[in-house]
């Protein structure tokens, strides 16, 4: 088989394994940089942010979790299982996450906060060069 051949062939199955996996690796619209306010999104050490990344980790200032099932409930919520640690503690939680109509975060009966109900605004975190 010629060169050019080949690549072409490659270049043609790269090219549709890239277009099976794209929804299937495509980023939750969970995922990225939350904080309480704009103002803790402008802080990186601010206690107030969170991320959610890989579809299935959450950190917070002291506590990472990692979701073991998530399952839809709704259009825009989830249902998590989440193992957890912080502060020297393990600890599970099956918290309610949900992208509101007005793009903010809202977690309900998440694992940290005071209160059972926490809401967040994404961030937009500048990409380094």
């Amino acid at each position: 088989m010629r060169a050019a051949t080949r690549f072409t062939l490659i270049l043609g199955l790269g090219a549709a394994l890239a277009g099976e996996c794209a929804p299937a690796c495509a980023a939750q619209p969970y995922e990225g940089f939350w904080a309480s306010t704009r103002k803790d999104c402008r802080d990186q050490d601010s206690a107030n942010r969170m991320s959610i990344e890989g579809g299935n980790r959450l950190y917070w200032y002291e506590t990472r979790c990692r979701a073991s099932e998530i399952t839809a409930d709704g259009k825009q919520s989830w249902k998590m299982r989440l193992a957890c640690e912080g502060e020297g503690e393990k600890f599970r939680s099956d918290p309610r996450v949900s992208v509101a109509a007005d793009g903010r975060l809202v977690i309900e009966n998440g694992p940290v906060g005071q209160a059972k109900r926490q809401t967040y605004v994404r961030c937009e975190i500048a990409k380094k060069r």
